[in-house]
């Protein structure tokens, strides 16, 4: 102190300052050693979209964890592109082994569609082509069996040859207590490690472990599981596009050429570029095998090739740079193995629910039909989906060059097309063809997925001698329709046009930046006008592009003549009407989407019409659809699996409080009748 008393101060800290300036210097930076960490993690991982709950994503019903996981959605992604992508939608398409992430990147403003697949170690890689030469030799030579059949039969092949290829090279064994289905990994390829029986599970279901890296000596029963995948997918499926192909959303999956990504169509998202390439020689033997597979063949001779796919996918191949600057390419056009319905095109505001009644009413009443619009406009799934309304007891004959039309009639003849084996085509069955023979077969209704040329002056020969006809033709007005089947080539008189009862034209369209399919007209052909040589058409519906809404515009003159032949009063033909629109209500309104439900309900309905009108009235048709799926006249065999890969839409709000409307109405003048007994 000073001689004042005064205490000294500032001259040197004391030793308890010193420490907490030491703590809060190491306290100071460990947070900034944590941000940076907590940077370096975001930027190094993918971020997720939120309310996905990951630890469910990943896991299988009973509990184990799928073989692919977030790792493999890490080492998917590049590193570089992480800190820029927002994940938008994930589902499986091939649980537990495949699954897919569309992203959006905010540096490029593009989405971008990955596909995630189990990724493989350097001890894998290797096994994996070990076995893969191997299985190839095994399968030319396994009691004359070819991984070129059905894939049912290629499946069969790969699985046993792959069992005894593991087993004869000691890869794997059974365990002496019986647990598990691999036992051991030999070191047949210099792996050891850990034990076989483990499962995916700790670090390796965590997204760090992606930083980290992998151990390539460690095999174990997951990771064989892969193995089984890769070749199962490679022999039996369509290789690295075997996801593409599972995912039910994919319209169109194309690669224009070397080096090129490849792309799709996503039914939400329209084009996308994925993660998938294919290496140079690896695409030229791709392409090649689709050929092969679809008993084609394409070389340098004939380097362009149209073909069909095993599952029914059109695909269009070419080879080398014959006639392509950018080499080998190839676009498969997707077969949709459950198809859309009545009330998916109701849903997506395809038609009205007015509409889809007279639709259906006209085609129960053996009304003649054609589906008009562009490409991409819906034609065919329009058709594919009205094809429900064909009574279950009439006989059935569709016509195609690529199989697209899926009816759930039992009595159903589906005619196919067939290039010729000759170099003149001498052998070829075109549709013209298919067409004289349907003749012979007496059906009630042809469906023909689409008039080209010179098939079509015959079908509507075979539609004025009162066969009823629906079909597709490429025009985007019902006066190009006129005009182009009036003229050469198909060069059908007018006369005999008159035939044709409908036209409805298809457009794709956007409504508020989003891109949708539209019925732009519903139309009907009354007569030709000898004086002024000219057909008489007229507008039933029509789009009304402003509002997004269908506007009824005129008298329905096929209505007139149903009501005619069936001997309905006005008043019965509106009750007629109504009651179909009901049920398509009832449908929207209660979300029975399922292809196999709507089937079910529509023919219930066709067969006995009260009892289904009792069973809506009663609360009781979802109860009922089990046993309804089960008529003899119908065959409704939808895998579950691939029911539930199908991407259904919602109802937009309009439509909603359309089928409500409807639904209201029904209870005023319908549902108490049968609610009652008393039905007339």
């Amino acid at each position: 102190m000073h001689t004042d008393g005064t205490e000294r101060i500032g001259r040197r800290p004391s030793r308890g300052r010193e420490a907490r300036s030491a703590l809060e210097d190491r306290l100071a930076a460990g947070v900034r050693s944590g941000r940076e960490l907590e940077a370096l993690v975001g930027d190094r991982t993918v971020s997720v979209r939120d309310g996905v709950d990951e630890a469910a994503f990943f896991s299988r019903d009973d509990g184990t964890p799928t073989v692919a996981s977030r790792y493999d959605l890490e080492r998917a992604v590049p590193d570089g592109e992480k800190p820029h992508l927002r994940e938008l939608e994930r589902y499986w398409v091939n649980e537990p082994f495949a699954f897919v992430v569309v992203f959006r990147s905010e540096r490029e403003n593009e989405r971008k569609y990955y596909l995630i697949e189990p990724s493989l170690t350097a001890i894998e890689r290797e096994l994996r082509t070990f076995l893969a030469e191997r299985l190839r030799t095994s399968i030319a030579y396994a009691d004359g069996e070819s991984p070129e059949g059905d894939d049912g039969g290629r499946r069969s092949v790969v699985e046993s040859e792959l069992r005894r290829l593991l087993e004869r090279y000691g890869l794997v064994r059974e365990p002496a207590d019986g647990g598990g289905l691999l036992g051991r990994v030999a070191s047949a390829l210099g792996a050891g490690g850990r034990d076989a029986d483990a499962g995916l599970e700790g670090a390796e279901v965590r997204p760090e472990r992606a930083i980290l890296e992998a151990d390539p000596e460690t095999l174990s029963e997951y990771q064989i599981e892969k193995l089984r995948y890769y070749l199962t997918r490679d022999f039996v499926g369509y290789e690295r596009i075997d996801g593409l192909k599972r995912d039910a959303a994919i319209e169109d999956v194309s690669c224009d050429g070397y080096d090129s990504p490849v792309f799709v169509y996503h039914a939400e998202y329209e084009q996308l570029v994925t993660n998938v390439r294919h290496g140079t020689d690896e695409l030229d033997e791709f392409v090649v095998s689709l050929a092969q597979r679809s008993g084609a063949g394409i070389s340098k001779r004939r380097p362009q090739v149209d073909a069909t796919l095993p599952d029914g996918s059109r695909a269009q191949l070419t080879l080398g740079r014959e006639v392509s600057d950018h080499g080998s390419n190839y676009t498969i056009r997707q077969f949709t193995d459950v198809p859309f319905t009545p009330v998916d095109l109701v849903n997506w505001n395809t038609f009205s629910i007015d509409q889809m009644a007279l639709l259906w009413l006209a085609i129960e009443n053996r009304k003649s039909l054609l589906f008009a619009g562009g490409t991409a406009s819906g034609k065919t799934t329009s058709l594919n989906a009205v094809s429900l309304f064909i009574p279950a007891g009439t006989k059935v004959v569709s016509i195609e060059d690529t199989r697209e039309l899926e009816l759930p009639q039992r009595n159903w003849i589906a005619s196919v097309t067939r290039p010729s084996f000759a170099d003149d085509g001498a052998d070829a069955v075109d549709e013209f063809d298919l067409l004289e023979a349907t003749l012979r077969q007496r059906p009630d209704h042809i469906v023909m997925g689409e008039v080209r040329g010179r098939e079509g002056r015959t079908l509507f020969q075979v539609m004025s001698t009162g066969h009823t006809t629906h079909t597709t033709f490429h025009a985007d007005s019902v006066d190009e329709v006129l005009k182009r089947f009036t003229t050469a080539p198909i060069d059908v008189s007018k006369t005999m046009f008159t035939a044709l009862d409908l036209v409805a034209v298809q457009t794709q369209t956007r409504v508020d930046g989003t891109r949708v399919r539209r019925n732009r007209s519903l139309t009907e052909i009354n007569s030709y006008d000898p004086e002024r040589d000219e057909i008489n058409v007229e507008d039933v519906y029509r789009w009304e592009p402003d509002g997004d809404d269908f506007r009824r515009v005129g008298a329905s003159s096929t209505l007139e003549e149903i009501a005619f032949d069936r001997g309905w009063s006005e008043r019965r033909l509106e009750r007629e009407l109504f009651e179909r629109t009901v049920v398509l209500a009832h449908l929207v309104a209660n979300g029975i989407d399922a292809y196999a439900d709507v089937a079910a309900t529509v023919q219930a309905y066709m067969n006995e019409p009260d009892a289904l009108l009792a069973a809506i009235a009663g609360g009781e048709l979802a109860a009922r659809l089990p046993a309804l799926r089960e008529l003899e006249s119908v065959s409704i065999d939808v895998d579950p699996a691939i029911e539930d890969r199908v991407s259904r839409p919602e109802p937009s709000a309009g439509t909603a409080r359309t089928a409500a409307t409807v639904l209201e109405r029904a209870e005023e003048s319908l549902f108490d009748r049968y609610r009652s007994g008393v039905t007339e």
